[in-house]
């Protein structure tokens, strides 16, 4: 028969035995649920009951350094920007130039077709007054009267004063130097008077514009052709007391006309007359 002191002790034994497994079952389970024990983490020396986060093992970066704990992403590089010099003066922009426009200048008009229509309406006026009309008209004496009218018109368009005298000569200073003073004095008609270019009885001047609005007698007048100036030109000399007196002496044959017109148009205009050159 068993001793019954040996079986309490068996029991006995079993039972620490039993006791002692599970309660190193119970330090086994604790310690893997916490990931180590909060006894083992060394980082909360007050014995806190948070749970450490574990650290990753060094690894090495992409330049052969290590990095420990969480991997850093890897930074993208940005380019280097030059930094802007504030001190550089601002570009003004360059106008653009307005192009400038050439002037236009009034059609140039002949001063041989106001000269031909010129003599024309004269001549037919010298008809209707009972005096023959000029002749010899591209002669070479008219050529030379025309040389001495035109040499003044030019010069009383150059100083722009309508007058008789240019170039410091009278009429007959002028008939003298062209050496038409002589040629040209004729007789006066019924008379034994001799009619000579002194006292300015040989000249008619005159000043109009071709192509451009003008005043005259208080109206905007605007002559567009040879014809229109030749006709203004003649019904000023002819209307006036002075000049229609030079027209219509008698004996007189010859008429040179000298017409310059200007870059603006200006038409200046000299008639000078002359006779036979007969004295008796």
């Amino acid at each position: 028969m068993v001793d019954r002191k040996v079986i309490v002790i068996v029991v006995v034994a079993v039972g620490v035995v039993l006791v002692g497994g599970i309660a190193g079952a119970m330090l086994l389970g604790d310690g893997d649920s916490d990931g180590g024990g909060n006894a083992g983490d060394g980082s909360d020396d007050s014995g806190g009951g948070s749970a450490a986060t574990p650290t990753s093992a060094p690894t090495p970066n992409g330049n052969g350094a290590e990095t420990n704990g969480t991997a850093t992403p890897t930074e993208t590089a940005f380019p280097t920007l030059t930094p802007t010099d504030d001190s550089t003066p601002a570009v003004t922009p360059t106008a653009t130039p307005v192009p400038t426009r050439t002037a236009k200048l009034p059609r140039r008009f002949s001063e041989r077709e106001i000269e031909l229509e010129l003599r024309r309406l004269i001549n037919d006026w010298r008809e209707e007054q009972g005096l023959d009309p000029y002749t010899n008209a591209n002669g070479s004496l008219v050529t030379e009267i025309n040389a001495m009218s035109l040499n003044h018109s030019v010069a009383i368009a150059e100083t722009g004063e309508l007058a008789d005298e240019s170039n410091n000569l009278t009429v007959s200073e002028r008939y003298k130097a062209f050496e038409l003073y002589e040629t040209c004095k004729f007789k006066e008609a019924d008379r034994q008077n001799i009619v000579t270019p002194d006292r300015y009885r040989f000249q008619v001047v005159d000043k109009t514009y071709a192509g451009r609005n003008f005043e005259e007698n208080g109206e905007t007048v605007y002559l567009e052709n040879e014809t229109q100036i030749a006709r203004n030109i003649f019904e000023t000399w002819t209307s006036n007391f002075y000049s229609s007196d030079v027209l219509s002496w008698e004996n007189s044959n010859r008429l040179g006309i000298g017409i310059e017109i200007t870059q603006t148009n200006e038409v200046w205009v000299t008639g000078n007359i002359c006779g036979s050159g007969q004295t008796s």
